[in-house]
């Protein structure tokens, strides 16, 4: 048996975006599934929106190969990194391809003061995932009759 090689984490293109949209709303399905509604952000999001942040803020993604199995932004304002759109391919996930996408995405950002993110608690192994690394939830808001999303952080240094 040969040793699988993990997918490589590199910043992702401008070109990239229809493809970074595509698996966003394959991997977000489940989500909107499970609480019933498509008013997901992730799912509301265009392939402009994507471009932005690929021209303004960090964006990583993680190929395996040719194919696109991952990506993540990070957006600055200030000491503060936003995160957004933490996404692993389905069959990709529960190998610690987040894992790697979350660390990659704090280390592009050592000058950060605190990471941010959001999630919807309906989703209770993606908060679980979040806590496990160091966040925590500072705030809860329901976006939608069944959509009620976690405001996590996690601070750094003071």
């Amino acid at each position: 048996m040969t040793p699988s090689v993990l997918p490589a984490i590199v910043p992702a293109r401008l070109e990239d975006a229809p493809a970074m949209l595509a698996l966003q709303r394959l991997a977000f399905e489940v989500e909107a599934r499970a609480c019933g509604s498509r008013e997901i952000p992730p799912l509301q999001e265009t392939v402009a929106a994507i471009e932005a942040h690929l021209r303004e803020a960090t964006v990583l993604k993680a190929m395996d190969g040719d194919r696109l199995v991952g990506a993540i932004r990070g957006v600055i304002t200030g000491d503060t990194c936003l995160i957004r759109v933490l996404v692993v391919a389905e069959d990709q996930r529960g190998q610690g391809l987040g894992a790697r996408l979350l660390a990659a995405i704090e280390a592009a950002h050592p000058r950060a003061a605190r990471f941010e993110l959001t999630t919807n608690m309906v989703m209770a192994g993606n908060v679980r995932f979040y806590l496990r690394h160091g966040y925590a939830v500072v705030e809860q808001v329901q976006h939608a009759p069944t959509i009620r999303l976690a405001f996590m952080r996690k601070a750094v240094r003071a």
